[in-house]
């Protein structure tokens, strides 16, 4: 897969160039990635038996390569199926039980985080809270027609639906953004969502991450790539703020895009816009809420009764988790919330470095606002993935990352000012990258251990956010020399 992300030949005139990739097997009119670069059509003349040598090699390298994409698609392809399936029966068919109340509450199983989130809205909007709420009132407005009114098989696969949907759009945005120049890669990089273990735990247990990661990705780059112009629609900012105001249904996952809203489209319109969605929903779910207590009436099947056995295990699950700071953070890995929590800092001290580390992202999102959107969707995910506590499932996060660095990998990548080239050592660092980004988000724990696999996803991380930042700060240099050649011209 990797090595058909390298950085298409540039077309230059020759006859031994046009020699090549008809050795290679090559379409005419399209681009070729037979080597990284493309140094050795610089060569000077060479005798008849050294370029025959050269076309040789040529040929016998891209066939390599397309094997090997070969083998790395029908393994993704494996993957996709087994995880896929194992996610869509744990969400729609497995039962689960709590030790103490015989109702099944293995994490992994019988979407366990669905019925959370649906017994913690019915709960919300009740006579009489059994619990404390962990999200803010907004998100669960938002949940409430979803899976707050329904039956939970009903709420199973309405959810499966939307995760579907997510899913589909998601592979292929992956595919079509992430500038591999043959149909194989790009299937490849379209599979590799499916194929993580983050999106079979996601799925498996009904988290929101596939569909708030996909409208992150679809806000910000209607944002980045609209014209800048004063005849922006209205509505085309109001969809924006839609967008981004459903994927903060989970705040910690939407935390640090917010900046891309803000400063992306040049314009303050759709954040504002979605902070006034955001509060108005916000209030709408209080006024709700006060007028059933104030009345002493509620919403249709939250009743006050006595709790079901599974009501029970989910209320016990969730009390005790907020009870104990650590048992809260259990289960969380690679991020600055965990290290704080295990250096002894108790809520809310613990909060304070993701939010330094939201600060220090929203000054660099403004300065680099103008590079390419992947780029700065690839820092935000890493951002939110190692600021704030997140579980495996939110592992998701890295795939906005995943996708800058074929981009990066391809050699070229995107400007206000348009396509910008990338220097071949750092093509060559990305798709090294992507190789050991990819390799812990694949490969089954049996494989590598718990221990390994979150050692391994913090240092890929965080090298991908020191080369994301690194390319950002190359594609801003390039952009303001062509800007001055232009005032010069």
């Amino acid at each position: 897969m990797p090595a058909a992300l390298t950085r298409p030949v540039a077309a230059r005139p020759g006859r031994r160039r046009d020699q090549a990739r008809e050795v290679a097997g090559c379409t005419p009119g399209r681009s070729c990635c037979i080597v990284p670069t493309d140094v050795h059509l610089r060569r000077p003349p060479m005798s008849d038996a050294s370029a025959a040598t050269d076309l040789r090699d040529d040929a016998d390298r891209w066939r390599r390569q397309d094997l090997a994409l070969r083998i790395a698609v029908v393994l993704l392809a494996i993957l996709a199926a087994w995880r896929l399936g194992a996610g869509y029966q744990r969400l729609l068919f497995a039962e689960a039980a709590h030790r103490s109340t015989g109702f099944s509450l293995a994490e992994g199983e019988g979407a366990v985080d669905l019925f959370m989130r649906r017994f913690e809205t019915r709960d919300f909007f009740a006579s009489h809270n059994h619990l404390r709420q962990v999200y803010p009132p907004a998100s669960y407005a938002m949940l409430w027609p979803i899976i707050g009114w329904n039956s939970p098989p009903a709420a199973r696969w309405t959810w499966a639906v939307l995760v579907t949907v997510a899913l589909g759009w998601l592979s292929a945005t992956c595919a079509r953004e992430s500038r591999a120049s043959r149909p194989l890669a790009r299937l490849a990089m379209g599979l590799l969502p499916l194929g993580l273990i983050a999106t079979s735990a996601a799925l498996a247990v009904g988290q929101v991450t596939p569909i708030s990661i996909a409208l992150l990705i679809a806000c910000t780059l209607r944002c980045a790539r609209e014209p800048r112009d004063r005849g922006r629609l209205p509505k085309r900012d109001a969809a924006t703020a839609a967008m981004f105001t459903v994927a903060a249904i989970k705040p910690t996952l939407a935390a640090p895009f917010g900046w891309l809203l803000l400063f992306a489209p040049r314009s303050w319109r759709p954040a504002i816009w979605a902070a006034a969605l955001y509060g108005l929903l916000t209030m709408s779910a209080d006024a709700v809420r006060n007028a059933l207590r104030s009345t002493a009436s509620h919403v249709p099947g939250a009743r006050s009764a006595p709790p079901t056995p599974g009501d029970q295990a989910l209320l016990v699950l969730r009390h005790e988790s907020i009870e104990n700071t650590r048992a809260l953070f259990h289960g969380g890995y690679a991020n600055l919330q965990n290290l704080a929590v295990d250096l002894g800092f108790a809520s809310p001290w613990s909060f304070l470095p993701p939010i330094l580390a939201m600060l220090a992202f929203g000054a660099w999102a403004w300065r680099h606002r103008d590079d390419d959107p992947w780029i700065l969707l690839g820092v935000a995910g890493l951002v939110a993935r190692l600021a704030f506590y997140h579980r495996v499932y939110d592992d998701m996060l890295a795939i906005p990352a995943l996708v800058a660095l074929a981009r990066i990998a391809s050699g070229m990548i995107e400007g206000r000012t348009g396509a910008q080239p990338v220097e071949p050592g750092t093509a060559r660092r990305a798709l090294a990258l992507l190789l050991l980004a990819t390799l812990p988000l694949l490969l089954p724990v049996a494989f590598v251990p718990w221990s390994v696999r979150s050692l391994l996803c913090a240092g890929t991380w965080t090298g991908a956010l020191a080369l994301l930042s690194r390319a950002a700060q190359n594609g801003s240099s390039g952009t303001a020399a062509r800007r001055v050649e232009g005032v010069d011209a």
